[in-house]
């Protein structure tokens, strides 16, 4: 199956996403405006497992009012308005959210692909039959090893593994698409782990995305940047008709979508590109997101598809951008106080 294959199946799965995508490609590529394609929202940050690679790590901040669900829910109907075809509600643990069930609803289910990230903990029976009711068509859980040992090392959470199995399983049985997600590292290449876990994906059915590792979080100090065996590799992965990466998906080209086509949200309201980009363009809870996307899309360099993940990639984009926000007090770092930008006035 080809890396377009793997998504067109989707329109022709929900009809009602057709209609919406005919009327982005118009407003884009005739009209000449911009619309999203997809957003991750981050609406909670509450999270049993911890992480040994957390990415929001430097994010989570307890002193910080988070959106209120009449706030999120604003929020979705500006982001379907838009254009977004896919909404992923995320975390911390998007299951923790006490009003999960009105969030799915207010991200327009019918007219949107609805996907909820998980670590699986909690997804029993009861939950699954909740997702698929609500509207969810897509649930991610997070998988770091297909040793289960490894996997919940990695978690910080004794059985951590088991319920992503588990989860799986309950998913599966309500009819909602299961998604594993996981990241290439020099560790699990070298070992054979990554292939291990596309094997897994392939017996199970499942479809596996592969990130490249980012320098964000607690892994802000790591070297992480893949070779070119290893980018070679993810190259041919992506031949399996289970596994996939975000990059594939766009409207333009294959890249990353990063502010272009897909923005990022914490649960503090703070608009930023990606969830391994924490440069912040505006908080919901100040200015719409129409003004804050058309600040991101001004000021640059998140105005085009990048080729690959800059951040993990691009060493030259990660040194210029990524690695002074870890020089900083303030996380996310509002993009007018970044050196980057205050290099462009000066």
């Amino acid at each position: 199956m080809s890396r377009v294959l793997k998504h067109l199946k989707y329109p022709l799965l929900y009809p009602g996403l057709i209609p919406r995508a005919v009327d982005n490609y118009f407003r884009m590529f005739v009209l000449g405006q911009p619309r999203l394609r997809g957003i991750e929202f981050a609406v909670t940050y509450a999270c049993q497992c911890r992480c040994r690679h957390c990415s929001a790590d430097f994010l989570k901040r307890p002193d910080r009012p988070t959106l209120t669900t009449a706030q999120i829910e604003t929020a979705l109907e500006q982001m379907w308005q838009l254009g977004a075809m896919n909404i992923n509600l995320t975390g911390g643990e998007a299951l923790l959210h006490p009003d999960l069930p009105a969030l799915i609803r207010a991200a327009h289910p019918r007219s949107t692909v609805v996907s909820v990230a998980t670590n699986g903990i909690g997804l029993d029976d009861d939950v699954a039959r909740m997702l698929k009711r609500e509207g969810a068509r897509i649930v991610t859980i997070s998988l770091d090893s297909a040793d289960p040992t490894t996997h919940d090392r990695s978690r910080g959470y004794a059985g951590c593994h088991d319920a992503v199995m588990a989860a799986t399983e309950h998913c599966r049985r309500h009819g909602i698409e299961v998604f594993w997600c996981t990241i290439m590292t020099h560790e699990n290449v070298a070992d054979g782990d990554l292939l291990r876990m596309v094997e897994l994906a392939e017996r199970r059915g499942v479809m596996l995305t592969i990130n490249f590792p980012c320098p964000v979080g607690k892994w802000w100090d790591k070297n992480l940047t893949p070779t070119a065996e290893e980018k070679s590799l993810h190259r041919r992965l992506m031949h399996s008709r289970h596994v996939r990466w975000e990059g594939h998906s766009n409207y333009r080209r294959e890249g990353c979508p990063a502010g272009l086509e897909k923005l990022y949200i914490s649960p503090y309201g703070d608009v930023m590109p990606c969830p391994f980009i924490h440069i912040s363009y505006g908080n919901l809870a100040e200015r719409p997101l129409r003004d804050i996307w058309r600040t991101l899309l001004k000021v640059g360099p998140f105005n085009k598809i990048h080729d690959g993940c800059p951040v993990s990639e691009d060493e030259q984009f990660a040194r210029r951008y990524i690695a002074p926000l870890y020089q900083q007090e303030t996380h996310p770092l509002p993009h007018e106080e970044h050196p980057a930008y205050r290099e462009k006035k000066s």
